[in-house]
């Protein structure tokens, strides 16, 4: 899940800097600017989410003539009073023979020291870029996607991939997406667009577990050409179409979410095979279980950041602690199966191609309560459809409605409304007992805990 900055709706313009290394990642690029330094820089005012990278890419070859990939995303800023949000991006050079432009100048970590530069926030960004591309690659939390020539690897891979399965490449692989959780490539072919991902060893599950639902439910999961386990790598085609949340037609988010209750429904007689191939179980005693050490680890809430809790917000969740552990309990006794919950279930993560659903990205999945799965999706829905009335109550008997061969609807509701604050607690701990101690850059993911932790706060009230 992304966390995008919190801005107003006023013209936003989005600035990018780039720091460009040589070949060896000795120096790094400086222009001149009104007799300061600075990066190589452009902008834009499309908003994206920081870890899209392909138009970082492209607009740093069309302005500079480079061929680069991005590492990762070093910083992320905004400032309020002129509207301007300031990303900067570790790239990798990948022209040898590439020529400085005019004035520019190849700067090492000694002239930086008293380099005039024109964003003077980056004299620490620049300083954390040479510590960090100097640290051992071996590092346990690098990403293998943040290391110098791991795209040329990757891409090659895919490459190989295609000519195996007898697909014509139409154009060169392009890097789309790189952040810790995982990294995306696509690739034009003679049978329309293919997608390459790698996640991360907290996520190895991912690959298999992917294949195999696309063998069982091949309408409603990516096509997965194949994987390579070792290197939690897989290559899908293309499911075409748009997304859920660029659809207003609300009969269609009712369709979808029957339709994933129809597929958890068949999985839950699958949980042992699930299970066998990495998916993490999560049952509602093993949330019980490990509340107490969530709740005492004030340090993950942030504590006097601003989105953050307060001391007696984290009072507040002591206090409801044993109230959580009985409607454990209490949940389990309305005898619904476990099945896979999806982790990230959002509109954004559905895809809509000729009147069919796709369900992608199943990173944070686990085998636990099944609607659980739905808390994200729910949450603010009025936004979504300010004219549509009780939007929330009709998406959440939609869903429901499957499960009506398990009990009656109302029996299902009131399950259902128990079952919520327990996902904010689910979804919390996912953060903090497998996402976040396995983060180099905690930074890029640390908001989600609080914010599940805030959310179970509301179901409290």
């Amino acid at each position: 899940m992304s966390q995008p900055i919190t801005v107003s709706q006023k013209a936003i313009n989005y600035h990018y800097y780039a720091i460009i290394p040589q070949i060896d990642a000795s120096n790094i690029l400086m222009l001149p600017s009104d007799n300061r330094w600075t990066l190589p820089h452009f902008a834009q005012s499309e908003r994206r989410f920081w870890q899209d990278v392909s138009h970082v890419n492209q607009s740093l070859h069309d302005l500079f003539g480079i061929e680069v990939t991005t590492l990762r995303c070093m910083a992320m800023d905004y400032e309020p009073e002129t509207e301007d949000v300031l990303k900067v991006y570790a790239m990798e050079n990948r022209s040898p023979d590439w020529r400085l432009p005019a004035g520019g100048r190849w700067i090492s970590p000694d002239d930086l020291e008293n380099l005039p530069l024109m964003v003077p926030n980056h004299r620490a960004v620049l300083a954390d870029w040479f510590a960090w591309i100097n640290t051992p690659a071996s590092a346990p939390t690098r990403a293998p996607w943040f290391k110098p020539g791991w795209f040329d690897r990757a891409s090659a891979w895919v490459e190989s991939q295609l000519h195996h399965l007898d697909l014509d490449a139409t154009g060169p692989v392009e890097q789309m997406r790189s952040w810790q959780r995982s990294a995306l490539l696509r690739v034009n072919t003679s049978s329309g667009a293919c997608y390459f991902k790698a996640v991360p060893p907290m996520f190895e599950h991912e690959p298999r577990l992917t294949q195999t639902l696309a063998a069982w439910n091949p309408a409603h999961v990516p096509h997965v050409l194949t994987v390579d386990p070792q290197q939690r790598w897989m290559l899908m085609h293309d499911f075409g179409g748009t997304t859920l949340d660029q659809i207003t037609e609300i009969e269609r988010w009712e369709e979808a979410v029957q339709i994933f209750a129809q597929l958890q429904i068949g999985w839950a007689k699958q949980v042992d095979h699930l299970i066998d191939l990495g998916c993490p179980d999560r049952r509602l005693s093993h949330l019980a279980a490990q509340l107490d050490a969530l709740f005492a680890d004030e340090a993950a809430m942030l504590p006097g950041q601003p989105a953050g809790l307060s001391a007696k917000e984290m009072a507040q969740l002591r206090a409801f602690a044993p109230r959580l552990k009985a409607m454990c309990v209490e949940l389990a006794n309305y005898r619904l199966p476990r099945s896979l919950e999806h982790g990230d279930f959002w509109a954004g993560q559905i895809g809509f191609s000729n009147g069919n659903y796709v369900f992608i990205d199943w990173s944070d999945s686990s085998i636990t309560h099944p609607f659980f799965s739905m808390l994200f999706f729910l949450v603010e829905i009025e936004d979504f459809f300010p004219k549509i009335r009780n939007v929330r109550t009709r998406l959440r008997n939609a869903y429901l409605q499957p499960w009506t061969a398990y009990a009656p609807l109302d029996r299902l509701i009131t399950a259902f409304e128990l079952s919520q604050p327990l996902a904010a607690l689910h979804h919390a701990l996912i953060y903090h007992r497998l996402v976040l101690p396995n983060m180099e850059f905690k930074w890029e993911i640390e908001l989600m805990l609080p914010f599940y932790l805030k959310m179970l706060l509301r179901f409290a009230r």
